[in-house]
């Protein structure tokens, strides 16, 4: 029940802006939070699969993704001295479920992991997520029993580079940020 002293505003649609260009059309199943690990990462639902590696056959359709961010950055922004907002935002429909199959424990290896746990994305748990803590870089993705379906990062530095290109190179993928429509291979 609306208390009639309370004033409702509107807001004029055409003052509504994005803060990305782009999100994921696929969002992740999500169960009940039921417990605190050790190492939980909390994301923005926005910022799910924003930095991902994918198969090089996804090669086609990341190009077919960029032109549409592509469009959205130069056509319908606004910039400040502290931040960039979008008219609208592309949603990335084309590359659908990145399905990796990376074997976890040789990725928990190769990365030297110093912390594990889990993702929560608006007050839920990833499903089947996992959470991986390297000395530069906190990933995340989906597990699918021991192996990796989807991978991304969180937060990194400029070192990180140097694991990404070996992930690349260890599993045969290729690393997008598509916020920028960068793309990190190993050629």
């Amino acid at each position: 029940m609306i208390d009639e002293t309370e004033k409702v505003e509107l807001m004029n649609p055409n003052e509504i802006w994005f803060t990305t260009p782009t999100i994921s059309n696929e969002f992740p199943l999500m169960v009940a939070t039921t417990k605190q690990t050790d190492f939980d990462i909390y994301i923005h639902e926005d910022d799910y699969r924003q930095n991902e590696f994918l198969n090089f056959s996804s090669q086609s359709l990341i190009d077919k993704e960029f032109i549409g961010i592509k469009n959205i950055l130069e056509n319908h922004s606004k910039k400040s001295e502290d931040y960039t907002l979008f008219k609208t935002c592309h949603v990335r429909d084309t590359i659908g479920a990145p399905n990796l199959k990376i074997n976890f424990h040789e990725l928990k290896t190769l990365l030297k992991c110093n912390s594990f746990g889990q993702v929560i994305i608006n007050d839920e748990t990833l499903a089947n997520g996992f959470a991986i803590k390297t000395k530069n870089t906190t990933y995340f993705g989906t597990l699918n029993i021991d192996t990796v379906t989807e991978l991304c990062i969180a937060q990194w530095n400029e070192s990180t580079i140097n694991e990404i290109k070996e992930i690349n190179k260890t599993f045969n993928l290729l690393f997008v940020n598509w916020y920028h429509c960068d793309i990190i291979k190993n050629d």
